[in-house]
């Protein structure tokens, strides 16, 4: 793949519980796979392509190189990144469906737990209006 991918746009961002739903997802893959998802899934808005390299990616995470790329080539294979483009041998990805998959998860249940939230508040707000 050597042509440019069209700009990926997404609404969704980076929260705690997208954090959450990523780190259950990835629960049986490599400490390192986690670690390398994270950094894609931070250091750009949701959607948008990591211009960064794997030496700079492994040295900011403190792993080897052979670590961080077969750590993206997994990542890249099960859809949590998506290749962008090519520049000679080096290869950009961005975060890529599973991700967003796991952000409308999260979404979701962010929902529920407000909806939840608000309805308790209200009780003990009423409890405390009658004493």
């Amino acid at each position: 793949m050597t042509a440019h991918a069209m700009p990926q746009q997404h609404d969704a961002e980076f929260t705690q519980a997208l954090m959450h739903q990523l780190m259950l997802q990835t629960a049986g893959a490599p400490g390192a796979d986690f670690r390398v998802l994270v950094f894609y899934a931070t250091a750009v808005p949701l959607g948008q392509t990591v211009r960064v390299v794997g030496k700079s990616i492994a040295e900011e995470l403190k792993l080897s190189e052979p670590t961080v790329s077969k750590s993206i080539r997994r990542l890249a294979g099960e859809g949590w990144l998506e290749l962008v483009y090519r520049q000679g041998p080096i290869n950009f990805y961005r975060i890529g469906p599973r991700v967003m998959q796991a952000a409308s998860a999260a979404d979701g249940d962010e929902d529920v737990d407000d909806d939840l939230a608000t309805v308790h508040h209200l009780s003990f707000g009423q409890q405390d209006a009658t004493e």
